[in-house]
């Protein structure tokens, strides 16, 4: 109960004006107050009101609600300071708020700084306005919202309007004499949100505060969900599920919102990233450009625009066809160590690479300064070798120490090697004459010999562009010692080949200069002496352009390689084919008279083909009547039941086997084949019989079953006996060529009634 009495007597205390404007006097210094309702500006309220002091309009969305409880305060007396017009509103707690009102989520409104704010106001922002806890002594109208029934996360969203913060807002710019406005993205964006009377959701009123302990009060204090205020009317019905999902959306982007400084600076930071190594590819490409290994897309797009000439075409058919005539081009990008560049050398610029050596103790110290000079024009007509060795031979090189810091040498952090210079002798100076030596090596004839042309001679100046292993750190050594590199009006750009060589490895962190030159297979001696690093640096840059397009040009070869290797392929696999069709059409030339005639064959039909085939089968699969005579051992004595049993299988393969040739008629092969059968499942049942066979309804385990098959058998011997088979051969005869003789078999004769009988 105690916190709905100070719910209670929160609400009575926002619910009168005299308090708020008591608070605000106490808060802002020499206002002059005109609480009143007042009109909004024009394009707050309704065109077609009738301007009565008593009615107030706002209007957002398209939604057009009449507000009795929005009241407009003037500060400020408009001599010292620009009157303001600040909204308070007159509701009670829990009271919902009216269609098509704007909030911000309080936690994006304290984040504003540190997530809106630039760099160089952000600072004075935050401290005047923000830190400490000042943004909370401000007047604010909370508000609060609850996510949907089924969100998992039930803790209300606290909100304040819109209107308020931009007040708050113009408040800073007046005293800081900024220009802070509230974030893009319209009202429903993902810092400010609006609300539809859909049955979704709506902020309800939670209080007023104009001081940190008030704000707090209240966040502790926010009512349940399913607070409401007596009297108050129902939904407007059930929210459909378009209504339903964008109502998540807006709880999505105040969520986002929320977030603040940490999923802008995600977002910023990805952003940087990409377009960084966006650039760092193209200065790769324009390298190459310079050094003749590439073809601007610019210069190819107008070559072609110039052979198609004019066309009565419209527009789009005719960039369609210069689309169609790029795509026909070869690769814009071509190295061949044996050949010179193909293309021109774009800008005719000249390379300076610059390297600073300082002392390690004392950075401030400048020891040595080199400079390494490559010039375009020396490259025209020139192949560049196996990773560009021949341009490499190319590179002129300077190596400075000054006077008054030769006795500075690097031994701790760096292994320093001021006296080894690779590429020539070293030249001492003093430190004053140092600016106007190195702007020598600026101009023509560019650290090579002759003498150095004077300003003014009439003579175009060259395109410099200025290299570097993190030449950064070079220019400011430079400038250190007075001489400023960036004030030259000839100085195109600048390559670094720490960050050529990131984007061709596609790597994270950067490389050391000898990391790099050993990867490329380039000897690097004394580095650390700024002359040896100068030159080593060129040649980096030149190795990196041409690894690059070689790289390229290998995936191009394989995948063209792949390609043949399928088509040759699939052309063996065709000549096979057809090979084999082929096979077998030829008859030998005109010189194969076609041989003898071919006898007429009969073929046998379906029938006597499955007759061989199972005489085949049955020739090849005797039945074994070995195992019943084993059994009984060598001192049993053999019944004759078993006797015939053995000569009734050898009879039935002896029968079977004639019956191919043309054989006995259809009397003997029935009485043979019943016999056959008789006996071979007599012959099963007696081997399949034992001591542990179950007792059957025919009678016990141990009853004799020879009784019905010596009646069987001897009525099959006296049926035999009937027919007029001769004795004399008891199978068939085999005559001399392999053939079976059946001419002395006698026909049978079946007596008609026996035949009955069986």
């Amino acid at each position: 109960m105690d916190r709905f009495k100070k719910l209670d007597a929160l609400s009575n205390i926002s619910s009168q004006p005299g308090d708020i404007q008591s608070s605000l006097e106490s808060m802002m210094p020499s206002p002059e107050y005109n609480p009143s309702r007042v009109q909004p500006q024009q394009n707050d309220h309704n065109p077609i009101d009738s301007g009565s002091d008593s009615d107030e309009y706002i209007t957002s969305g398209g939604a057009t609600r009449k507000n009795d409880d929005l009241v407009f305060t003037t500060l400020g007396d408009g001599v010292d300071k620009p009157p303001q017009e600040f909204a308070t509103y007159q509701l009670k707690q829990g009271q919902l708020t009216h269609e098509g009102e704007s909030f911000i989520p309080w936690a994006a409104v304290k984040k504003y700084p540190y997530t809106y704010v630039g760099v160089n106001n952000r600072q004075r922002v935050a401290e005047g306005f923000f830190d400490r806890g000042k943004i909370s002594n401000e007047p604010w109208d909370f508000f609060y919202i609850y996510r949907g029934p089924s969100d998992l996360n039930l803790q209300p969203i606290l909100l304040v309007p819109t209107r308020q913060v931009e007040s708050f807002l113009k408040r800073i710019n007046q005293k800081l004499h900024t220009s802070l406005t509230l974030p893009t993205g319209g009202a429903n964006g993902s810092f400010q949100v609006t609300f539809n009377n859909d049955g979704t959701p709506q902020p309800r009123y939670l209080g007023r505060s104009v001081n940190n302990e008030m704000a707090e009060s209240l966040r502790n204090n926010v009512p349940p969900h399913y607070f409401k205020l007596n009297g108050e009317p129902g939904a407007v019905g059930t929210p459909s599920d378009r209504s339903l999902a964008a109502f998540r959306a807006k709880i999505a982007l105040m969520t986002q919102a929320q977030k603040g400084k940490k999923t802008a600076s995600k977002e910023k930071q990805k952003k940087e990233r990409i377009e960084k190594q966006q650039a760092w590819s193209h200065s790769i490409k324009r390298v190459q450009r310079y050094l003749g290994l590439r073809e601007s897309t610019s210069g190819r797009v107008a070559a072609i625009k110039a052979r198609l000439g004019e066309t009565n075409q419209g527009w789009g058919r005719y960039e369609d066809a210069v689309q169609e005539a790029i795509a026909k081009l070869p690769p814009s990008a071509v190295f061949k160590a044996d050949q010179a560049a193909p293309y021109l050398h774009e800008g005719s610029v000249v390379f300076v690479c610059i390297d600073v050596e300082a002392y390690e103790r004392n950075t401030r110290i400048v020891t040595e300064i080199g400079i390494a000079t490559v010039d375009t024009n020396d490259l025209k007509s020139l192949a560049p070798g196996e990773g560009g060795a021949e341009w490499m031979k190319k590179i002129r090189a300077r190596h400075f120490r000054i006077n008054e810091h030769k006795h500075y040498n690097n031994t701790d952090f760096v292994a320093g090697c001021a006296d080894r210079f690779e590429f020539g002798d070293s030249e001492f100076i003093n430190l004053r004459d140092a600016p106007h030596i190195i702007s020598t090596c600026f101009k023509p004839p560019f650290s090579g010999p002759g003498q150095v042309a004077a300003d003014g001679d009439g003579q175009p100046k060259r395109n410099i562009i200025l290299v570097g292993h993190d030449v950064g750190a070079d220019i400011n050594f430079l400038q250190s010692i007075g001489y400023d590199v960036l004030n030259l009006s000839n100085l195109l750009e600048q390559a670094d080949t720490a960050i050529m060589w990131r984007y061709l490895k596609r790597e994270a962190n950067p490389r050391n200069l000898g990391s790099i030159l050993a990867d490329l297979g380039i000897i690097g001696w004394n580095l650390h002496n700024a002359g040896n690093d100068a030159v080593y640096t060129l040649q980096a840059m030149i190795g990196i352009a041409i690894k690059h397009i070689e790289e390229k040009q290998k995936k191009r070869e394989i995948k063209d390689l792949e390609k043949k290797i399928r088509i040759s392929e699939s052309v063996k696999e065709a000549v096979e084919i057809a090979v084999e069709r082929e096979e077998g059409w030829s008859s030998g030339g005109e010189n194969s008279d076609g041989g003898a005639p071919v006898p007429i064959v009969q073929q046998p039909s379906p029938q006597i083909k499955k007759a061989m085939k199972s005489q085949t089968w049955q020739r090849n699969n005797p039945p074994v009547v070995s195992s019943s005579r084993e059994s009984h051992g060598p001192w049993k004595k053999e019944t004759s039941s078993q006797s015939n049993a053995g000569w009734g299988a050898s009879n039935s393969q002896w029968g079977s086997s004639n019956t191919g040739w043309g054989g006995p008629p259809s009397q003997l092969n029935a009485a043979t084949e019943a016999f056959s059968s008789m006996l071979s499942s007599n012959h099963n049942r007696r081997e399949r019989s034992g001591q542990w066979r179950s007792v059957s309804a025919s009678g016990p385990v141990g009853a004799p079953a020879s009784v019905n098959t010596s009646a069987k058998t001897t009525k099959l011997e006296s049926l035999l006996q009937k027919t007029s088979i001769s004795k004399e051969s008891s199978g068939p005869v085999t005559t001399t060529d392999g053939a079976y003789d059946t001419s002395h078999w006698s026909t049978p004769r079946l007596p008609s009634h026996e035949a009955t009988a069986e």
